[in-house]
């Protein structure tokens, strides 16, 4: 199992190189994607594979492939917050709002069309996390990162934090409040 997770830092490590640039294309200092690099490249008709939005000949998201690219085992994760945080970023990338939602906590109401009406548009956001830190509190845990948000369509950039919480193992606690959700972000539009 050491080995397993020393793995997945590692590759971890490797996914941290990609990272959200400002119109310069410089990297924002000690700011880095969690989201996979995973090597696509866009093609002429402006469709992007792993890297971005995944769309068909009309457009179209291909939701179910997508989905598939998900590590959908981030939403019970009960260790690592920043493996949600990988998951919610790559979500968010290829334009997979319903699965993006699911890495929300109930409280924080959020809906795919919240998050497609804050992300959504021609070209994808890129999303970079940095390494944030861990306190605990009244019986949970916290997890709050720096967030950078760059748009490709002109937007300005939004730098915040983001803020994921889970129950600290106390009886009685249901399993889902056991596992890391997004609680709040600085740079979500309310």
């Amino acid at each position: 199992m050491r080995i397993k997770a020393a793995l997945a830092i590692a590759l971890s490590g490797a996914a941290l190189m990609l990272a959200a640039c400002d119109k310069s294309g410089d990297t924002p200092a000690g700011v880095a994607s969690l989201a996979p690099n995973t090597g696509a490249s866009s093609d002429a008709s402006g469709a992007v594979g792993e890297d971005g939005p995944v769309t068909d000949a009309s457009g179209a998201a291909a939701g179910a492939a997508v989905a598939s690219t998900l590590d959908m085992g981030a939403l019970t994760e009960r260790r690592d917050p920043e493996r949600l945080l990988r998951y919610y970023v790559s979500a968010i990338r290829v334009g997979d709002w319903a699965n993006g939602a699911r890495a929300w906590s109930l409280d924080a109401e959020m809906t795919p069309a919240k998050l497609e009406a804050e992300f959504g548009g021609k070209a994808g956001p890129k999303l970079a996390v940095g390494k944030g830190d861990m306190e605990g509190a009244a019986g949970s845990l916290y997890y709050e990162a720096p967030l950078v948000v760059d748009f490709g369509d002109g937007r300005p950039s939004k730098r915040g934090t983001i803020v994921l919480r889970r129950v600290n193992d106390v009886p009685g606690a249901s399993g889902e409040q056991l596992n890391w959700r997004i609680e709040r972000t600085s740079t979500l539009t309310k």
